[in-house]
C-alpha cells in the first residue's frame, strides 16, 4: 500500500466508506472519462484538494475504490457457513445468491462492478484488465482451500471450471449490457444456477452427482 492510500486507510471508517460510496455511485453511473472527481468530493462531504491529498489522480482513485469494493463483496459472501461447505458446486451456488442478496441491498456497489467491464479508458482498461486475470487465482486461494477438489473426474482441471464459469459470466453481461441494455440480478442468477448444473453434471464423479 503507498504512503497515500496509507494515508487514507487511518481516517476514521466512516469517513472512508463515504468516499468509496460517492466514488462508486459516480464511477458506476459514468463512463470512466466523464466521471467527475469533483462530483465525488461534493457528495463524500469533502473537497477536491483533500480527496487528491488521498489520492494522486483518479486512477488511483478509482483503482483504490475497485479494492474495497471487492473486499466489501467478499465480506458480504464470505461467512461461517462459507467453510461448512466442501463442496465446489454448492458453494458457488451459495455464493451466487449471496452476491444476489448483496447487489439488492447495494445497487451503487453492483453498479461500478458491471460498469468496471466496459472501462473504455486507457488510463484503468490495462489494470482492470490485470486485475480480472488475477484475481481467479487470488480467489480460488484465499476462499476455495477447503474444497474437496477430489470430486471431479480425471483429467478435469478445476481451474478451467472456475474460469469457464467467469467467462460465462461475463458473456451474459456483455449479452445482457449491449445497446444500452440493463441488468437484471434475478436472472443471471436463474442463469448462473442452470450452467452449474451443467458443469456438475460433466465434470463430477458419478458418485458425487
Amino acid at each position: 500500500m503507498s504512503d497515500r492510500f496509507g494515508r487514507f486507510e487511518d481516517l476514521p471508517e466512516g469517513r472512508r466508506r463515504a468516499v468509496v460510496d460517492a466514488a462508486a455511485e459516480v464511477f458506476g453511473g459514468e463512463d470512466y472519462a466523464r466521471a467527475s472527481t469533483a462530483d465525488i468530493a461534493s457528495r463524500a462531504g469533502v473537497s477536491k484538494s483533500q480527496l487528491f491529498f488521498y489520492f494522486h489522480n483518479k486512477r488511483e482513485l478509482y483503482l483504490y475504490v475497485l479494492g474495497a469494493l471487492t473486499r466489501r463483496v467478499a465480506e458480504a459472501v464470505v461467512d461461517e457457513r462459507w467453510y461448512e461447505i466442501d463442496d465446489f458446486f454448492e458453494l458457488m451456488r451459495y455464493a451466487a445468491t449471496r452476491r444476489a442478496a448483496f447487489a439488492r441491498l447495494s445497487p451503487r456497489v453492483m453498479g461500478f462492478f458491471v460498469r468496471a467491464f466496459y472501462p473504455g479508458h486507457r488510463d484503468v482498461s490495462g489494470a482492470l484488465d490485470a486485475f480480472m486475470t488475477d484475481s481467479v487465482p487470488a480467489m480460488v486461494q484465499a476462499y476455495l482451500g477447503h474444497v474437496r477438489w477430489e470430486r471431479f473426474r480425471e483429467g478435469v482441471d478445476p481451474m478451467r471450471v472456475v474460469r469457464m464459469l467467469v467467462w460465462c459470466g461475463d458473456g451474459y453481461l456483455h449479452e445482457q449490457l449491449r445497446g444500452g441494455g440493463r441488468l437484471d440480478m434475478e436472472a443471471m442468477l436463474s442463469e448462473f444456477l442452470v450452467w452449474l448444473d451443467w458443469l456438475k453434471r460433466a465434470t463430477y464423479r458419478e458418485e458425487y452427482l
